[in-house]
């Protein structure tokens, strides 16, 4: 039973690696920045991007030397290198793993925080938004589709960090 489901996640891994290097889910550019660009530049992917408002996660999945404040000029920096490129970037927001557990006020800080990082620090009006894990709800795809934003399901793509 495990055995087949290892394989299974291999297989997914190795079809996305194969099939989904046009979309990249971008959540560690402060490691794996210069990687990203060159495979950007080559391949001219689509990018859904961590903001500030996952700090949290970012830190505890990949660890951050910055604070907050300075993760945030980090961001900021890195994606305007990348949208001077000609690079499409959208939303990319974890949530949790289980939505429902969150509020209603919570889901909507992190999702709005995003969307305004986009719009006022990026000057990019973001029209797709990719939740990380796939884990949204009611409530996180309605607070989404306020925003104009079409929620993108399950799809072929890359991690940056999988460019290590």
């Amino acid at each position: 039973m495990v055995s087949k489901i290892i394989k299974k996640i291999k297989n997914l891994v190795s079809l996305n690696k194969l099939f989904g290097k046009k979309v990249v889910h971008v959540e560690a550019p402060h490691l794996f920045g210069e990687e990203l660009k060159k495979h950007l530049l080559r391949y001219k992917s689509k990018c859904y991007c961590i903001c500030p408002s996952n700090f949290e996660y970012v830190n505890s999945f990949f660890g951050i030397k910055e604070n907050k404040k300075e993760f945030s000029a980090l961001l900021k920096k890195y994606f305007l290198s990348i949208k001077d490129k000609g690079i499409n970037l959208q939303l990319h927001v974890h949530l949790s793993t289980f939505p429902e557990k969150l509020s209603f006020r919570k889901k909507e800080e992190m999702i709005n925080s995003s969307y305004n990082f986009f719009m006022n620090e990026l000057k990019i009006k973001p029209k797709e938004i990719v939740f990380g894990w796939y884990a949204s709800d009611n409530d996180a795809e309605e607070i989404a589709k306020t925003l104009g934003l079409k929620v993108i399901k399950e799809h072929f793509h890359i991690y940056d960090w999988w460019l290590k």
